[in-house]
This record gives structure tokens, C-alpha cells and sequence, in this order.
């Protein structure tokens, strides 16, 4: 008779911190193995005078285990927008590659004869690619199904999310500027106003209106039309509104150069509840609706009837915004979500922070030094290191989601926020890479095909609060070129790995 055996027990703390120490152990010998900074990419700093110190750059072969340079690569760094890579791959891990948000109108009454006995609420569901066309779509189907007249109020439901902790002018004082926009529930063409302008060349009559369409604002137009080329010093239009709560009159100023002709002039000149609110029942009248008491904001009561909703694109066609043109609310909301998917409503930063944190736990990818503000690289707390963000890349390399997260990256030459960059040089459309530029940061990280095809991870991390920008990308241009000409020229591997192999590949690299 076998002799009984009692069952070994283990704190759950100690397996953890046994993962995290394998973790550093393996990266620890990976950064040992790594070459020094290549000649040309030390002489780069030097011509553009930044400190080798300053500089995290981390450069791995997608088919190898271990980087083959990693300089400074265990140093948290703030990431700028290249931490929106790490929201992308663990949204789309999480939410995986056919998530929607759905954007919903309820009636909280009967609907009898064309008339709403009650409220009609519109619930967002934080999709952040709502347009106008769309919330236009919405709104036909309801007068499709009958609704005539809304016999109580236009009800504007948030609560999806919790109300932002901060301002739109936090970050650097610019709160009408587009990328500093806040994520909420419910919010149509980024929160942006458009104000469009278009002059009659027979009448000399200067045409302005609003997109999205605000309804109970008046718009006045006071700009002086002035015959001049269509330049900046004859080209100067400003608005205001009077107002800070519910604004009823816009008013335009300033001149307006003849030979322009047209004009579009956008920025977040409305409280998004506002933008949106008033943008809904401007179209609901349009549509010829009717609205019998007011527009507020609250909550659908658990009553309520769903009459009709809406759906986003799929994930990945909305990731192409977050990382060709490093949409920060878009990033900013997905982060939210992904919270909120996992932890229930209303969304918050926490709910994100520790459901992304999770989902990189269970992945076996332990970033000690991580530190996750809100997702989109607009922060200056945000923490990485260039290797955390190497390994992380390398995982999604060999994992699904692939091919949606390198279809929304940036294409070198081509689109997106490269689209300047190499476009007469080989190396263009040979990367997928993101950028990220906040003051005192330059960042880019993503993937790179050298010269004889080979695929590399590449990240970059450059810090200094004295740096100018400029001088950072110029020393990306040359971590690019080095990379695309140089590291095809030696295969790592057996054939190269005795004194021989590595007297070549010094000799390569011109050391």
C-alpha cells in the first residue's frame, strides 16, 4: 500500500514573485549578450548633442530569443505615444478583433400615435468613432419606427463612464486643441466644432456654419472679408462664445483674406454633453422631429425600452486611427473600456490600469517599472523601458491580433505620421513603426525589415527635458538607417557565432 502523501501548498505571492524573478534573470542575460551602441548611431548623438545617457534603444530579430543591441534598455523612460502600442495589443487581447461599441436610444414611456409619452434617452457606449452620418443614421431609424414627437425630454446618458478627474487644459494649457479632448460616453466627431466658412466669389458674401450642427446657438458673423493673398497675416479668424455652461451666441472676428476662398476652422469650443446634445436634437429637427421639454444630461432608468442602436466599426479599423494619426481620445477611451469590459461600469483609469496589468500578468510579460497613466502617451507620468517594450512586441509578433495590430501602424514613407519620412529613400514602406513626441521626448518603436528581409523589433526611447525635437528624430533617422543597412550584412547564428563570425560583423558595423 502506497504511503499517503501530503499535498505540497504554496503561497500564491511566491509563485509570482518566483515568475519575476526568472523574468529579470532572463533579461538580465539577454542585455549581458547584447552588442554596444553601433559608431554611426553614437556619432548621431554626438552631432545632435545629446547624451548617450539619454538614449534607450532596444533591437531585436523577430526569429531570435535575445536582442542584439539593448543600451540602456532597462531604464524606465517616459514612452510619449508609443505606450498606445501597449494599449492596442492589450485591447486587442482582452476585447479581441471583433469588439464594437454600441451606441442605444431608449424610450422611457409609450410610444402612441407618433408621440413618446416620456423621455427619449440616448446611451453612449464610449464609441469614439461616432460621426455625424452616424448619429444622423441613429436618429432616421427612430422617425422610421414612428417617433414623431418627444413628449418629455432629450435625456443624454453618460454614466458608462465616470466623469473625467481633470481638465482639457491640464496637460499644456491648449484645452480647444483636438488631442487634449477627454474621453466621455457619449461623443460625436472627437468633440470637435467645426466652424466652416465659404466666400461667394459674384457676391462677395462670406457663408459660415457650424459641423456638427448646434442647436440653440446663435452664430455671429462679424469677420471682415479683406482682398489679400491666403496668407497668415491676412488670414486671421477667431471665436468665442458667450457662455461657460449652455453658450447661446458665437461670434466670429477677425479677417478673412479674399483669395482663400474657403476655410474650415475646428477646435473643442463646446462642453462634449453640449457638442453632442445640442448636435442630436439640431439633426432630430432637421428631421423634421419634434421636442417638447428640454435637453439634459442623466441616467436611462432601468425601465426603459430599447427602440434602436448602433454599432462602431470593429476594433481593428478603429486601432488605425489610434496609431497612424495617434489618436489620444480614442486611445484614452479604448483604455477606459478595456476597464470597464473586464470590471464592470462605470469605467475608470483604475479599472484600466489593473485590467491591463492583469492581462499582461497572465501573458507571463512582467513589466516591473510599468507605470500606466491613461493609455495614450499624453502624460508625463507615464513609465516604460525600451526592453519591456521590445518583449512586448516580440510576444505579439508570434500571437493573435498580429496582423490587425501591424495594419494599424504607421507604414515608413507612406501614411500615417510617417508618411514625410524616407519617402525617396529605401527605406520606405520597410517599417511599422509608431512615434511618439511629447516636450523633452522622442520615442518610435514598432517593426523594421532590413535590407535582406529581415524582420527586426525595434525601440527607441530618447529623454531630456532640454531636448529638442528635431534633434531626437534626426537621431532615429539614424538608428533606421543603421538598421536597414547594416544588420542584414550579418546572420546571427552558428555561422557567425565564433571569432571569425564576430570579427566580420565588428568589422560591419565599423568598429
Amino acid at each position: 500500500m502506497a504511503a499517503h502523501r501530503r499535498p505540497t501548498t504554496r503561497h500564491p505571492g511566491a509563485l509570482t514573485w518566483g515568475r519575476r524573478l526568472l523574468g529579470v534573470l532572463v533579461a538580465t542575460l539577454g542585455l549581458a549578450h547584447a552588442e554596444p551602441l553601433p559608431v554611426a548611431i553614437d556619432k548621431a548623438l554626438r552631432l545632435q548633442q545629446i547624451d548617450q545617457a539619454d538614449l534607450s534603444l532596444y533591437l531585436r530579430e523577430v526569429t531570435q530569443t535575445q536582442p542584439r543591441i539593448a543600451v540602456n534598455a532597462d531604464i524606465p523612460r517616459q514612452p510619449a505615444s508609443t505606450i498606445k502600442l501597449l494599449t492596442s495589443i492589450a485591447a486587442l487581447g482582452r476585447l479581441g478583433p471583433n469588439f464594437r461599441w454600441q451606441t442605444r436610444a431608449w424610450l422611457d414611456g409609450p410610444l402612441v400615435n407618433g408621440r413618446l409619452a416620456g423621455n427619449l434617452i440616448i446611451q453612449g457606449g464610449g464609441d469614439p468613432s461616432l460621426r455625424l452620418a452616424d448619429l444622423w443614421r441613429l436618429l432616421r431609424a427612430l422617425r422610421a419606427q414612428g417617433l414623431q414627437t418627444i413628449g418629455g425630454d432629450l435625456i443624454i446618458d453618460n454614466s458608462a463612464f465616470d466623469p473625467p478627474q481633470t481638465t482639457r487644459a491640464a496637460f499644456d494649457g491648449k484645452g480647444q486643441s483636438g488631442y487634449n479632448a477627454l474621453p466621455v460616453a457619449f461623443s460625436i466627431d472627437e468633440q470637435l466644432t467645426q466652424v466652416e466658412l465659404r466666400l461667394d466669389p459674384k457676391s462677395a458674401v462670406l457663408r459660415a456654419w457650424l459641423e456638427p450642427p448646434v442647436a440653440n446657438l446663435e452664430l455671429q458673423n462679424q469677420l471682415k472679408v479683406v482682398k489679400a493673398p491666403c496668407r497668415t497675416k491676412h488670414h486671421r479668424v477667431h471665436a468665442a462664445l458667450t457662455g461657460e455652461q449652455a453658450p447661446t451666441i458665437m461670434i466670429l472676428t477677425g479677417t478673412f483674406a479674399s483669395e482663400c476662398q474657403r476655410d474650415s476652422v475646428a477646435g473643442l469650443l463646446l462642453d462634449p454633453v453640449q457638442q453632442a446634445g445640442r448636435a442630436v436634437l439640431a439633426l432630430w429637427q432637421d428631421l423634421g422631429g419634434r421636442l417638447e421639454g428640454t435637453l439634459r444630461e442623466g441616467v436611462r432608468p432601468k425601465g426603459a425600452t430599447l427602440l434602436h442602436s448602433i454599432e462602431s466599426p470593429e476594433l481593428p479599423v478603429v486601432l488605425r486611427d489610434v496609431n497612424k494619426w495617434s489618436n489620444n481620445l480614442i486611445a484614452r477611451t479604448l483604455f477606459l473600456t478595456i476597464g470597464m469590459e473586464r470590471y464592470g461600469r462605470p469605467a475608470t483609469l483604475d479599472k484600466g490600469r489593473n485590467a491591463i496589468k492583469e492581462w499582461l500578468e497572465q501573458q507571463g510579460l512582467d513589466f516591473p517599472e510599468l507605470v500606466l497613466d491613461n493609455g495614450s502617451g499624453l502624460s508625463r507620468d507615464d513609465r516604460i523601458s525600451a526592453q519591456s517594450m521590445g518583449r512586448l512586441l516580440a510576444w505579439a509578433y508570434t500571437h493573435p491580433g498580429m496582423a490587425e495590430l501591424m495594419a494599424s501602424l504607421p507604414i515608413l514613407g507612406v501614411d500615417g505620421t510617417l508618411h514625410r519620412r524616407f519617402k525617396r529613400e529605401p527605406l520606405r514602406a520597410q517599417g511599422h513603426l509608431k512615434t511618439g513626441t511629447t516636450q523633452g521626448v522622442t520615442a518610435l518603436a514598432g517593426f523594421l525589415d532590413d535590407a535582406r528581409g529581415s524582420r527586426w523589433v525595434l525601440v527607441s526611447l530618447i529623454n531630456n527635458p532640454r531636448l529638442a525635437t528635431w534633434r531626437g528624430k534626426a537621431v532615429e533617422d539614424a538608428i533606421l538607417r543603421w538598421v536597414y543597412d547594416e544588420t542584414g550584412g550579418a546572420r546571427r547564428g552558428a555561422e557567425d557565432s565564433g571569432p571569425a563570425g564576430k570579427a566580420a560583423r565588428l568589422s560591419e558595423r565599423g568598429d
